[in-house]
């Protein structure tokens, strides 16, 4: 059967039914304190609902969600694998099984179907959602912080150059271009975890060294700190709530780490909140809605007309990123399921 024409596509969007929103849940890797084990966990952003959903042993450090599959991805450095669960723990496997060393930080790119990783201190890699398509693309000192700026096709993420002091590179997708996008001539600076506000032109950080959550413009001007944790509370794991205008960040509750919490504050550091606190070290967080930005197809965190062109255009070709029901066949339901999630924006 052959797909309707953008003419039909434009005026069936005139009768299209509105998504519904729900709950958004964080998913994050939690460290037992002492390194004796660690879990997939999640919580609701209200700070309810806190469940640990798998049980990985010590090793977890990073998680993502993908949005269109309905899965969690998180890496192990103790068993040298990423693997992926549905979102509510079952069925877990794993997907990368060799030439891991220390894979410490993950992100997704649910557009493009592919997932980018720091194996820390060695180089960036990326892979098919499945596992597949290995690729080494930048060899750099890498640390345990990535995210994407899929409108601009660029890729950012921390490095560790001393114990006290690292920056955030940037390059192309693919890995070429790398160039500094933020920096600093303080003796301690160290970007840990990273997120980025694309809309906003803003990225920020964690930093465990002097324990503080950042900020500045995409190109590293106008740094600025957030959030000040308290002497060896360390900032972990970050995550951004744009719709809703929240930053979330992981941190220690005290020195020796015997259990951690996760906050939330407005973008710009004001209303600080716990959002829970005596659980395990949260190192890494992600951050699922249930309208999850999905119709963001140029990935510019906003959704508009451009993303519906974007669309139109895909689904033209038949290419299989507007398989938006994922039932393997680009057609006239794709359309309908992209513009639930259109009406939902971000």
């Amino acid at each position: 059967m052959s797909r309707p024409g953008p003419s039909i596509l434009a005026f069936a969007s005139i009768v299209a039914i509105t998504g519904i929103a729900g709950a958004d849940d964080l998913y994050f890797a939690e460290i037992t304190p002492g390194f004796s084990n660690g879990h997939v966990s999640r919580i609701r952003t209200d700070g309810t609902g806190y469940t640990r959903l798998i049980e990985t042993g010590s090793g977890i450090r990073a998680v993502a969600v993908d949005p269109r599959d309905r899965k969690v991805y998180w890496t192990d450095v103790d068993n040298f694998v990423i693997a992926r669960a549905d979102l509510d723990g079952s069925n877990p496997e794993d997907i990368v099984t060799s030439g891991l060393i220390f894979p410490s930080a993950l992100t997704i790119d649910a557009v493009g179907r592919e997932m980018y990783w720091l194996d820390q201190d060695n180089w960036l890699a990326r892979s098919g959602l499945d596992g597949s398509g290995f690729i080494t693309l930048s060899e750099t000192v890498t640390h345990r912080g990535i995210d994407l700026d899929l409108a601009a096709g660029k890729m950012y993420w921390s490095t560790s150059d001393t114990l006290f002091k690292g920056k955030i590179l940037r390059a192309n997708l693919d890995g070429t271009q790398p160039h500094v996008a933020v920096t600093s001539l303080d003796a301690q600076f160290k970007p840990n975890a990273i997120a980025l506000d694309v809309a906003a032109g803003k990225i920020y950080w964690t930093d465990y060294v002097i324990d503080v959550v950042s900020r500045s413009n995409l190109d590293g001007t106008n740094v600025e700190i957030i959030w000040a944790a308290g002497a060896n509370h360390n900032p972990r794991g970050i995550a951004l709530d744009i719709a809703n205008s929240k930053v979330y960040w992981g941190q220690d509750n005290d020195f020796d780490g015997t259990s951690g919490r996760i906050m939330r504050a407005n973008l710009d550091g004001s209303n600080p909140q716990v959002v829970i606190t005596d659980i395990g070290l949260p190192n890494y967080l992600a951050l699922l809605t249930d309208a999850a930005c999905l119709a963001d197809l140029n990935g510019d965190g906003v959704v508009d007309f451009a993303d519906y062109l974007e669309f139109l255009n895909l689904y033209d070709a038949g290419d299989l990123r507007a398989d938006f029901n994922r039932d393997g066949i680009v057609d006239f339901a794709d359309y309908l399921e992209f513009l639930n999630h259109y009406d939902a924006g971000c």
